[in-house]
């Protein structure tokens, strides 16, 4: 038996699951505005803390985990769609994307703004409106693209349903 498979023997069901979360958290696609807004309030609270009233971490909690299903169920529906998240080769119109065009979009605003609440960020709700504007620019573009790509098709679903809700 070679080092390679006494290694391979000795790695914990715990790496081997914390692996495939990074490995599927590294398709995700995160917005940068997203990030960015949220590491400016976590680094904003360390500096000059603005704290939320205690009454704000249960819907706060609540938010994140909605988010979450939410990014992730639409994340999913999008995965499962012909051509890669970058190159779609067909729009995906049904499930959550039957009522929002940019699901995956939302769950991360509402993981930011729940964000702020889980952890009383003051900071985090200042973040969030900014990181929302800046996201939509984004998503004009992608409209503009998906027209291109897809003509009367994207203008039919973009008749049919909203852009966010």
């Amino acid at each position: 038996m070679s080092a390679a498979d006494d290694r391979s023997k000795s790695v914990s069901p715990a790496v081997t699951a914390r692996t495939r979360l990074k490995a599927v958290a590294a398709q995700i696609p995160l917005p940068e505005e997203t990030l960015a807004g949220v590491v400016t309030a976590m680094l904003a609270q360390r500096v000059q803390p603005r704290r939320l009233p205690a009454w704000a971490r249960p819907p706060g909690v609540a938010l994140v985990g909605g988010g979450l299903v939410v990014l992730i169920a639409a994340w999913r529906e999008r995965k499962r769609g012909p051509g890669t998240l970058e190159e779609p080769e067909a729009l995906v119109t049904t499930g959550l994307h039957g009522i929002t065009r940019n699901p995956i979009y939302l769950g991360f605003t509402a993981v930011h703004l729940g964000l702020a609440g889980a952890t009383r960020n003051g900071w985090m709700l200042a973040t969030c409106p900014v990181s929302a504007a800046l996201v939509h620019g984004g998503v004009l573009r992608e409209e503009r693209w998906l027209r291109e790509r897809f003509g009367d098709g994207y203008d039919a679903y973009r008749a049919r349903v909203p852009r966010y809700l």
